[in-house]
C-alpha cells in the first residue's frame, strides 16, 4: 500500500471511529463491545487502486473463537481463508475494469502454536529412583498442579478470547474514476455476518454505509 492510499485508509479509520463515538454517545453503548454478527469493512481509491480491508470477530466466520485446536475446528479455519482468498468472488467493483494483484488474510489468532516440552526428556530418565523418589513423588503433585492450573488458564482464556480474523485487498483498475459503487458479497459465504459497517473515501469523497444481505451495495457517490 502505497502512503497516499495510507493517509487516506487512516483517514477513513478515523471518520470511521468518530461517527461512532458519536453513536455510542447517543445510545450509551461502548466502543469496546464484541459485536457478534458485525463486520468492518474499509475501502480506500486512489490513483488507479482500490484498497479494501475486512475485519470481523472469528465468530461470525468460523462459529468460534478459540484456538483452533480439534481437526473439525482447523479445516473450519482453513476453509474461512480459502474464501477470503477469492476477493472477485467478494466484490464487485462497478464500472471498470479491475484485477486483484495482492490478497493477505491473517488468522493467526486462530492457529494453535505447537511448542516442543522434550527438550529436557532424555536427561530426565537418568535421575536416581531411589535417592529421589520422594522428591519425584513431590514433583509429580506439581506436575499435575501445573498441568491443571494450565487447564484452568486455558479454559480461561478461551472463554474471554476475541479473536479476529483480517483481511486485506489490492485491486488495480482501469478507467478507475468510472467506479460508482463496491458490491460485496461475504453475506453469501459467511452466514454469520448480518451486518458490515463499511467506510470509504476517495479523492473527493467519503462516508460510510451499514450493509445487510438485502443492501449489500456500497455507493461512493
Amino acid at each position: 500500500m502505497n502512503k497516499h492510499i495510507v493517509s487516506l485508509a487512516t483517514f477513513a479509520f478515523a471518520f470511521f471511529i468518530l461517527a461512532n463515538v458519536s453513536y455510542a454517545e447517543q445510545k450509551g453503548t461502548s466502543l469496546d463491545a464484541h459485536v457478534h454478527g458485525l463486520s468492518q469493512l474499509t475501502i480506500a481509491v486512489e490513483g488507479e487502486k482500490v484498497e479494501l480491508e475486512f475485519s470481523s470477530p472469528a465468530m461470525n466466520l468460523v462459529g468460534f473463537e478459540h484456538k483452533a485446536t480439534s481437526k473439525k475446528d482447523i479445516a473450519a479455519v482453513k476453509q474461512a481463508e480459502s474464501i477470503l482468498r477469492q476477493p472477485e468472488m467478494l466484490f464487485a467493483l462497478s464500472e471498470a475494469k479491475c484485477k486483484p494483484i495482492h490478497t493477505h488474510v491473517d488468522i493467526s489468532g486462530l492457529i494453535e502454536q505447537h511448542e516442543d516440552h522434550h527438550g529436557h526428556k532424555g536427561h530426565d530418565e537418568h535421575k536416581d529412583h531411589d535417592d529421589h523418589k520422594g522428591h519425584d513423588d513431590h514433583d509429580d503433585h506439581d506436575d499435575h498442579k501445573e498441568h491443571k492450573d494450565h487447564h484452568d488458564h486455558k479454559a480461561h482464556d478461551e472463554h474471554e478470547t476475541h479473536s479476529e480474523i483480517v483481511a486485506n485487498y489490492s485491486f488495480a483498475c482501469k478507467g478507475i474514476s468510472a467506479i460508482s459503487a463496491v458490491r460485496v458479497s461475504l453475506f453469501e459465504s459467511f452466514i454469520g455476518i448480518y451486518k458490515i459497517q463499511a467506510m470509504w473515501v476517495t479523492p473527493g469523497k467519503q462516508g460510510s454505509a451499514k450493509l445487510t444481505a438485502e443492501n449489500s451495495v456500497v455507493l461512493l457517490r
